[in-house]
């Protein structure tokens, strides 16, 4: 009896030690997600808080995009997004296509 007892003890346990290492590797592939890629986007025009309604809106419906934060003030949005699914071009284009308000992504630095 005692020896299924301990079979059994020790299945459990190896049944235990590849649940955490699966769970391990998922939290890996969850924290590489959560870092998205940031930009600061430059939005000409946007004169009330109606205009960055319409901008965060627009950059919104981006497959990718995270986060959204629009300054009527600086004339900015800073976007956060998945550099797998978008990129800052497409971001600006998008946004100067569906609301009206030029939008420039900044041009990459060389190296």
């Amino acid at each position: 009896m005692r020896g299924v007892i301990a079979m059994v003890a020790v299945a459990a346990l190896g049944l235990a030690l590849t649940g955490a290492v699966w769970a391990g590797a998922g939290q890996k592939a969850d924290a590489a997600k959560a870092s998205p890629a940031k930009v600061t986007l430059k939005v000409e025009g946007m004169d009330c808080g109606g205009c960055a309604l319409s901008v965060k809106m627009a950059a919104k419906d981006v497959s990718g995009v995270t986060d959204v934060e629009v300054s009527v003030e600086k004339g900015a949005a800073e976007i956060a997004y998945d550099p797998d699914k978008s990129n800052p071009d497409a971001i600006a284009k998008a946004i100067t296509k569906n609301t009206g308000f030029k939008t420039v992504a900044p041009k990459p630095e060389k190296q």
